[in-house]
C-alpha cells in the first residue's frame, strides 16, 4: 500500500500483481475495496493498481464538491506520479464517469478502456435515487439500513430473494474500516449528478469496451448504448445476466469479459 499527494491531495492507492499495469476505478461513495473479489484474478495477468478517490477510504477529504473532471484528473496525475502510463483503466459506476472525462481531457493516459455499468449523464429517475440515499445517510441511519434499501437498484431478483444472502451482503458493510463520510458521499454526488459527457465523446480515439448486463436498471443497457454511439472506437457488450452491481453478482462472466478485451 502507499500514498501520494496529487493535485494537493493525499491519494491511496495498492498495487497488486505482475504484469503489465492494470487501474481500477471505483464508483460513488466506495473505495479500493470495491474491487477486492476482481483483483486477486485480474492480479494473475496484470500489475493491478487501485486507487481510493477523493473522498472515500485512506484518502484525503478535502471541501466539495468534487467535479468529476476534478476526480479525472486526480486519476491523470498518480498515473503520471507512477509512472505507468498509458494505462488500461476499468472504470465502474461513477468510476465509468471518471474514466470518460479520463479519455477526453487526458487520453495519453489511456491505452484501453472499459466502462463498466456506467452513463453519459443523469437521468431524473438517478437523481431521484441519488436524493433518496442522501436523505437516509443524513439522517444517520446505519450504513447496513442504507445499503438494503440500495440492493434492488444493484441486485437482480436471484439474490434478493435469498434473503440470507442479501443481508450477508449489506452486512460487509459494518466490516469496512475506512467507511465513506458523509461529506465525502456528498461531495463525490454534488459532481457526479451534473456531469454530462455526451458532448465531448466524439473525439475519443481510445478502444473503449462498454460493459453492461442486461438486468441492470439503475444505469440502464440504453445509457450504455448512449455511450458505445457517441464513441467511434467504442464496442457495446450486454451480458446476460447481472446488474448494476454484476462485478459482484456475476464476477466469473463479468471478469470473462474485461480480460478478453484487455488482452
Amino acid at each position: 500500500m502507499a500514498e501520494s499527494v496529487v493535485n494537493g491531495v493525499r491519494l491511496h492507492h495498492e498495487t497488486v500483481g505482475s504484469g503489465p499495469p492494470l487501474l481500477l476505478v471505483a464508483g460513488l461513495g466506495s473505495s479500493s475495496a470495491a474491487w477486492a473479489g476482481a483483483v486477486p484474478v485480474l492480479a494473475e495477468r496484470f500489475s493491478v493498481t487501485t486507487v481510493d478517490n477523493r473522498g472515500t477510504g485512506r484518502s484525503d477529504v478535502p471541501p466539495g464538491p468534487y467535479a468529476v473532471d476534478d476526480m479525472a484528473d486526480d486519476v491523470a496525475a498518480l498515473v503520471d506520479h507512477l509512472g505507468i502510463g498509458p494505462v488500461p483503466v476499468v472504470g465502474w459506476s461513477m468510476g465509468g464517469s471518471i474514466t470518460q472525462s479520463l479519455l477526453v481531457r487526458h487520453p495519453a493516459t489511456v491505452s484501453r478502456a472499459v466502462l463498466l455499468s456506467a452513463f453519459p449523464s443523469y437521468t431524473r429517475v438517478q437523481d431521484a435515487w441519488l436524493e433518496a440515499g442522501l436523505a437516509l445517510r443524513r439522517a444517520g441511519l446505519d450504513a447496513v439500513t442504507v445499503g438494503v434499501d440500495s440492493m434492488p437498484w444493484v441486485y437482480t431478483p436471484r439474490l434478493l430473494a435469498d434473503h440470507d444472502a442479501a443481508m450477508a451482503a449489506a452486512e460487509l458493510a459494518r466490516k469496512d474500516p475506512y467507511p465513506t463520510s458523509l461529506a465525502g458521499f456528498e461531495a463525490q454526488a454534488a459532481g457526479l449528478r451534473v456531469y454530462d459527457s455526451r458532448p465531448q465523446l466524439p473525439q475519443v480515439g481510445t478502444p473503449t469496451l462498454v460493459l453492461v448486463g442486461a438486468e441492470d436498471v439503475l444505469t440502464p443497457v440504453a445509457q450504455s448504448a448512449e455511450i458505445a454511439a457517441l464513441v467511434p472506437a467504442a464496442r457495446l457488450q450486454v451480458l446476460p445476466r447481472g446488474g448494476h452491481a454484476m462485478l459482484l453478482e456475476y464476477p466469473d462472466d463479468t471478469l470473462a469479459a474485461i480480460t478478453a478485451f484487455l488482452s
